[in-house]
C-alpha cells in the first residue's frame, strides 16, 4: 500500500512540472504579441512626433508651390496641434499626407495638381483679403465705440475720501478708479475687524496677568506664573507690533483723506468746465439756427413732470409741446413761450419779424414792384394764349 502511494505522489509531480513547463512556454510565445499600453500620451513619444515633424510637416513646407500655400500650412498645424484623441488625429495626419503627396506631384511637374493648386491659392488669396477686411472693419468699430463711451471730464471733483485722493470727476467713471475704492473700502473694514481682534487678545492677555498676580498672592502652594514676569513681554510684542501696523494703515488713510487739490488738477477742472460751457454756447447756437441735435429730441420727449401733466389742458399741452421743440425766440415758438412766460435772451427779437421799421418804405415799394410785375407777366402769358 505504501509503494503504490509513493508511485501515485510521483507521477502526480512530473504531471505538475510538465505542466507548468507547458504553461511557460505558451507565456513566452504569447508575451510579444500582448499589447503594451505606453506610460505617457502619443502626442510624447518618438514613434509619433518624429514623422509628423521630420516627415510630414518638413515635406509639405518643402513641396509648397506657394508662400500662401506654406503659410496656410503653418496655420493649419497650430490650429491641430492640441489634438489629444487619436481617431480625430489619425484623420487630421492622413489628410496632411494626402496633401504632401499632392504638393510633390505638383512639384514634380504634374500639370493637374499645379492647376488645383493655383486655384486653391486664389481662394486663399480671396480669404486673406476678406480676413484682412474684416479685422479692419472691427478694429474700427472697436475704436469708434472706445471713443463713444471714452471717459470725459464733467468739470467737477472727485473729493478726497479715506479710499482715494482727490481725482478729476470722468464720465463714465473708468473701472480702475471704481476698483481702486472698492478694494481700498474692504481693505480698511478688514484692518479694523483685525484690530478689534487684537485688541481682545491684548486684553486677554491683561486679564490673565490680573488672574496669575492674584492667585500668586492668595494661592498656598507656590506656581510658576506664565503670562507675568520678565517672560511675559514675549507675549505682548508681537501684538503690539501688529497693532502699530494697523495704526499706519488707519494714518495713510486719514492722510489721503486730508490731500488738498493739486493746482494742475484745479487747472485742467477749470479748464474742463470753461470748455463744457463752451460746447453748450454752441450747441444752443447751432439749435437756433434750426439744427435738431439729440439735447433738442430728449428735451422734446421729455415733457412736464406727472403732476403737472395731469393738471393740464389740451391747449396747455400743446404750447408745452411747442415750447420744447425748439430754441428759438421768435415766431410761432417766440409768441408761445411770451405767453408762457419764459424768460427769453432777447426778448425785442419778435419785433424784427416784419423788418426794421426804417425799411418800411422801401419794403412797401418792392412789394408794389413785385405785384406789378407779376401782373404784368400773366397778362403776357394770357395774351399768348389766346392769339
Amino acid at each position: 500500500m505504501a509503494i503504490i502511494t509513493s508511485s501515485i505522489r510521483m507521477s502526480v509531480t512530473v504531471s505538475l512540472t510538465k505542466s507548468l513547463a507547458f504553461r511557460q512556454k505558451i507565456a513566452t510565445l504569447l508575451s510579444p504579441l500582448r499589447r503594451v499600453r505606453p506610460r505617457v500620451p502619443f502626442w510624447k513619444l518618438g514613434a509619433h512626433r518624429i514623422p509628423t515633424l521630420w516627415g510630414l510637416y518638413r515635406g509639405l513646407l518643402r513641396y509648397a508651390p506657394s508662400e500662401l500655400i506654406r503659410c496656410r500650412v503653418r496655420e493649419l498645424f497650430r490650429q491641430n496641434q492640441h489634438l489629444t484623441g487619436t481617431g480625430a488625429t489619425r484623420s487630421k495626419l492622413r489628410q496632411g499626407h494626402q496633401w504632401r503627396d499632392a504638393f510633390r506631384a505638383a512639384h514634380e511637374g504634374d500639370a493637374r495638381m499645379q492647376t488645383v493648386l493655383s486655384r486653391y491659392e486664389r481662394l486663399l488669396k480671396t480669404r486673406r483679403d476678406r480676413l484682412r477686411l474684416e479685422d479692419m472693419l472691427r478694429k474700427e468699430l472697436a475704436w469708434q465705440k472706445r471713443l463713444k463711451n471714452r471717459p470725459m471730464l464733467t468739470g467737477s471733483f472727485l473729493r478726497a475720501t479715506l479710499s482715494n485722493r482727490p481725482l478729476p470727476r470722468l464720465k463714465p467713471q473708468p473701472l480702475a478708479i471704481t476698483m481702486m475704492i472698492k478694494r481700498r473700502r474692504a481693505a480698511r473694514e478688514r484692518r479694523a475687524l483685525k484690530l478689534m481682534a487684537v485688541n481682545e487678545w491684548i486684553d486677554d492677555l491683561r486679564r490673565e496677568r490680573e488672574f496669575e498676580e492674584g492667585l500668586k498672592k492668595y494661592a498656598k502652594a507656590p506656581f510658576e506664573p506664565v503670562y507675568t514676569g520678565p517672560d511675559g513681554k514675549d507675549w505682548d510684542g508681537p501684538l503690539y507690533s501688529v497693532r502699530a501696523n494697523l495704526h499706519k494703515g488707519f494714518d495713510l488713510d486719514t492722510e489721503r483723506s486730508q490731500t488738498p487739490i493739486s493746482k494742475e488738477l484745479k487747472e485742467a477742472v477749470m479748464q474742463a468746465r470753461r470748455d463744457k460751457i463752451a460746447n453748450k454756447i454752441r450747441e444752443r447756437a447751432r439749435e437756433a439756427h434750426g439744427e435738431i441735435l439729440p439735447c433738442t429730441i430728449k428735451r422734446k420727449i421729455k415733457g412736464p413732470p406727472a403732476h403737472v401733466l395731469a393738471a393740464m389742458t389740451e391747449k396747455q399741452k400743446v404750447r408745452d409741446m411747442v415750447v420744447r421743440s425748439s430754441a428759438s425766440e421768435v415766431g410761432y415758438v417766440g409768441k408761445m413761450k411770451r405767453q408762457l412766460g419764459w424768460k427769453l435772451k432777447n426778448p425785442e427779437a419778435w419785433k424784427l419779424e416784419g423788418g426794421w421799421e426804417q425799411e418800411k418804405e422801401r419794403l412797401d415799394r418792392e412789394v408794389q414792384r413785385i405785384a406789378a410785375e407779376n401782373l404784368r407777366r400773366r397778362k403776357r402769358a394770357s395774351d399768348g394764349a389766346i392769339s
